[in-house]
Formats: C-alpha cells, sequence, structure tokens
C-alpha cells in the first residue's frame, strides 16, 4: 500500500478503494476502513489536515488485527513537528557552508540548535540509504573540501545531498517520499 500523496484529495481518494488493499501488518483483504484525519499544530495557525489513519477493522463481524497504517503528504515528514521544507531550507544552508546553528535558526527560527543536532543524526543515520538510491560514487565539490577535511561525517551528508539534488531536483524530500515511500528521515 502507498504511504506518501501529493495532495489530500489524492488521499481521500485512496481512502474511498480500500475495498481490494491488504492491510500491511495482517495482510487480510476487505478489512480497512478510513479512521480520520491526522493533524498537525503549525506556528501560529489552525492545526492542518497532513494525512489520514486507516484502520484494519477488528469490529461488527470484521476479522482484521486492530491496527492502523497512515497515509501522509509527501511534504510532512512523518516523525518531526516540522515540514520538509525545513528541513530542506536546513540542508541548503549547510551546503552554503553556514553554521549548524545558524541554519537551524533559518530553517525554524528557533534560537536553541539542539533539535539541528538530532537532525544531522537522523540524516546521517540515512546515509547510506541515500547513497545506495542513487547507484552512482559521489564525489564531493571543490567548495566543500574544507567542510569535509574538518567535519568528515557532515561533508559527506553535504556531498550525498547536493548528488541527490542533482538527481532528483527540488523539492527533495517530497520527491525521495513520494518516489520511494519511506520516511527522508
Amino acid at each position: 500500500m502507498q504511504i506518501y500523496y501529493s495532495s489530500i484529495q489524492a488521499i481521500q481518494q485512496q481512502t474511498l478503494q480500500l475495498d481490494n488493499e491488504q492491510c500491511v501488518h495482517c495482510k487480510q483483504n476487505h478489512q480497512l476502513v478510513s479512521h480520520g484525519f491526522i493533524h498537525k499544530k503549525r506556528v501560529g495557525a489552525e492545526p492542518e489536515a497532513v494525512g489520514k489513519r486507516v484502520l484494519c477493522s477488528n469490529r461488527n463481524r470484521r476479522t482484521g488485527c486492530g491496527r492502523t497504517v497512515q497515509l501522509y503528504l509527501d511534504s510532512t515528514i512523518r516523525y518531526l513537528h516540522y515540514a520538509a521544507w525545513r528541513v530542506e531550507t536546513f540542508l541548503f544552508a549547510l551546503m552554503a557552508g553556514i553554521t549548524i546553528q545558524r541554519a537551524y535558526y533559518q530553517a525554524t527560527g528557533a534560537n536553541a540548535p539542539r533539535n539541528a543536532y538530532l537532525w544531522l543524526n537522523k540524516l546521517s543515520a540515512q546515509l547510506s540509504c541515500y547513497r545506495s538510491l542513487s547507484h552512482q560514487p559521489l564525489l564531493p565539490h571543490s567548495t566543500q573540501a574544507a567542510t569535509e577535511n574538518r567535519y568528515p561525517r557532515r561533508g559527506l551528508l553535504i556531498s550525498t545531498v547536493d548528488a541527490l539534488l542533482r538527481q532528483w531536483g527540488q523539492p527533495l524530500c517530497a520527491g525521495f517520499q513520494l518516489k520511494w515511500q519511506r520516511s527522508f528521515v
């Protein structure tokens, strides 16, 4: 079952056609039912719908497992408070040579960069995935040579993101999630 979609309307259309879909957990057919929207709080705005839940029902003569599957917009990163474009802003700032603290401030407006390091750790944990999907050896640009010598892990992340951008273009996170059906972070 597809997890990431380009619009709420596409998610709604998918949840109207659940009769022949198979549960990803128990592999049963004809047990999935729409179970409501997923909302995320936005700063200074009303909560916004970013996805929808689908339940493998075990009620009313159904024999499902009772577990849910969450369908998301491709511009939403599942376990982060911020949207995908903010992570991209953070990455682009790092690629421009800005410090981690300043890049995180530009992306989120938060003064404390504590979560920036969590983002870097999560992105670094995904490096093997990113590099295996590009199927090419990634060579660093000469402008990044100083960064790589001083911070090798960050330099590797920057060169990998640069290669992914050249291969897929922008928006990087949304394109990655829609194509590979897995979270960018």
